[in-house]
């Protein structure tokens, strides 16, 4: 009886270990598009609540992949401070911005979305160019400035495949729960 009821326990806990971990939740996705004359190029990172992030990059033709190249990493304990920082300011959490429609013909295109886990939902924003984003300029430029230096630093390239969540598609552009 008792070799049965150690043996229970030893496969329970084999079986525990090994069924697959739970994904982190997304703490932050930032999407960003740049249109040009003949391709445009698509930069995305998801962040993960366990400090890890998956960034994309991506030349595109047609809405089609030319080059995406996968990065994935984890930050450090000061830079993700940094950016939970950002995230967690007050000027920054009480930014809320209209949803918009998109005119049927854009110029100067220049697409940031923005979701930021809040609690049980998202805080959502996209701005469609340059002029959309004007008004929020002094919340986002924090955020924006850590993004540049995000993306220009050194990472090395991963074989992850891409993530769902960074394409484009223009009915999903924003998380909801």
């Amino acid at each position: 009886m008792f070799v049965c009821f150690v043996l229970g326990v030893v496969l329970a806990a084999s079986a525990e270990s090994n069924r697959p971990a739970k994904p982190a939740s997304v703490r932050l996705m930032l999407s960003e598009v740049q249109a040009g004359a003949t391709q445009a190029q698509q930069y995305c990172t998801l962040v993960f609540a366990d400090r890890h992030f998956h960034y994309e990059r991506a030349s595109l033709h047609h809405g089609k992949d030319l080059e995406r190249k996968i990065y994935e990493g984890e930050f450090s304990e000061s830079d993700w401070n940094a950016l939970a920082g950002i995230l967690d300011s007050k000027d920054f959490r009480k930014l809320n911005v209209p949803r918009g429609v998109a005119p049927l013909i854009m110029q100067d295109s220049h697409v940031y979305t923005i979701s930021v886990a809040r609690d049980t939902n998202f805080q959502n924003m996209e701005f469609l160019d340059n002029k959309s984003r004007k008004p929020y300029e002094p919340q986002l430029k924090p955020l924006l400035v850590w993004w540049k230096s995000f993306r220009g630093g050194h990472m090395a390239e991963s074989k992850a495949t891409p993530d769902v969540r960074c394409s484009l598609d223009s009915e999903h552009t924003v998380f909801s729960q």
